[in-house]
């Protein structure tokens, strides 16, 4: 693990000195993380957790989908000469991800005019396969490896981390490094009473399955960590998604709860209604910090703008908890008719997050926190929180049906008549029989 990690590090300095050049010999500016899944939502939600700590000139941007616009968006506007792709894949055969890397080679080699020896300059892996990934054209002295035992969901930490290096650089790289080592020891040491990830899955699990509550809401008021909730929901919704345990028995219980969040205020106005006066229980995980990485004056030009971002985060929390009763609106004066409406029935479950600032040890600790949350659940769950069958299906039936919604001749009759019938209308669609 060091040796990578010291070896992601000289390549990062390399990069961000500028002694590392392209093809033209121009200093890469830009570099783009091909991945999905893990090796993608991790990074990006790092990256731009981190944005402030990127102090080298150099911008990432990160492709993941195999729907072509996404790789054309990402790449408008960029230079081939000044742009390094890192391809991101553990086996190097990531469908999705071997797709878009092999657009991005062509996209590189057109917009250069120079032979396919410019690969080596513009390419990295993260991968474990040297001979797909020299097949690519990229030099196996820039791949970096990671092993069988690093989940993709899990791997943000590890070379996969590559790209959030380029930005950040090493030592910063070192304190996100640290920030999960904190959380690994507390989760190893403190009692149970004390132990933050055990009371944090013990929370969900009491919620989920004593209560009924089947999401649970993350609202981080950081603008900065507008990818954490959906790198939440690959972390613990494909850990725990399973309804049969370890051993291959049924589940009794109710597994994996359904993550969503949004940054405060914007869901503030968007959904807290529903948190609020809903008949549904959801319960929240609100995230906040003392010192902002932006402040700005308020519309005065007195206060603090970070000040009456948290204002909203603690009234949140308050009136989640307590909320108003008939008795305090109609002492308002508010009209009869409208009192039932403006009754806030309280006793809604959240738990608060604080931490002084986010810097790379804090993200670092938020993720560790998680993870080891997914952990707790599984194993009281008795489920294997490592696995994920339920993806592996889907891309195993997305490769046999490719060749029948691109076949010259009309394909014979699907195993089901509702996907053969939304192929062939597809089909028609596309000009083919």
């Amino acid at each position: 693990m060091h040796e990578v990690l010291d070896r992601m590090g000289d390549f990062t300095d390399r990069l961000r000195s500028g002694e590392w050049r392209g093809a033209t010999g121009e200093r890469i500016t830009t570099v783009v993380n091909i991945g999905i899944g893990g090796s993608d939502l991790g990074p990006v939600m790092v990256y731009r957790a981190l944005r402030h700590y990127a102090d080298a000139g150099i911008s990432v941007r990160f492709i993941s989908n195999i729907d072509p616009s996404d790789l054309v968006r990402t790449l408008h506007g960029l230079d081939p000469a000044t742009t390094l792709f890192i391809v991101a894949s553990k086996t190097f055969s990531t469908l999705e991800t071997l797709t878009n890397a092999t657009a991005a080679k062509r996209w590189l080699l057109d917009g250069l005019g120079l032979g396919t020896d410019a690969v080596a300059k513009h390419f990295v892996a993260v991968s474990t396969n040297a001979d797909r990934v020299a097949d690519f054209g990229i030099d196996t002295a820039n791949m970096f490896g990671f092993w069988d035992w690093v989940g993709g969901r899990y791997s943000v930490d590890s070379a996969i981390g590559l790209s959030v290096m380029a930005a950040i650089g090493k030592e910063r790289f070192a304190e996100f490094l640290a920030g999960f080592h904190a959380v690994d020891e507390h989760f190893r040491t403190a009692p149970l009473e004390e132990n933050a990830p055990v009371l944090l899955g013990l929370l969900g699990l009491w919620y989920s399955n004593f209560f009924g509550a089947e999401s649970r809401a993350v609202l981080p008021y950081s603008n900065d960590l507008v990818r954490f909730a959906a790198y939440l929901q690959q972390l613990t919704m494909e850990s725990n998604g399973k309804s049969v345990r370890a051993d291959g028995s049924p589940v009794p219980a109710s597994t994996g709860e359904i993550f969503w969040g949004e940054p405060g205020t914007n869901g503030q106005h968007a959904f807290y209604q529903l948190l609020h006066q809903g008949t549904r229980l959801v319960p929240a995980d609100f995230i906040g910090f003392g010192e902002p990485t932006d402040d700005l004056p308020t519309a005065d030009g007195t206060g603090s703008m970070h000040d009456l971002l948290m204002s909203n985060f603690f009234a949140q929390t308050k009136v989640l908890a307590f909320g108003k009763t008939a008795e305090e609106i109609a002492a308002e004066g508010t009209p009869e008719h409208l009192v039932p409406h403006k009754v806030m029935p309280g006793n809604r479950p959240s738990t608060t997050i604080l931490a002084p600032k986010l810097t790379p040890s804090v993200i670092g600790q938020l993720i560790a926190l998680y993870e080891h949350q997914v952990f707790v659940e599984g194993v009281i769950w008795g489920i294997d929180s490592f696995d994920q069958w339920g993806v592996e299906l889907g891309k195993t039936q997305a490769v046999e049906l490719q060749p029948v919604l691109t076949a010259a001749e009309s394909p014979a009759a699907q195993s089901d008549t509702s996907t053969d019938s939304l192929v062939r209308w597809y089909r028609r669609q596309r000009g083919r029989a």
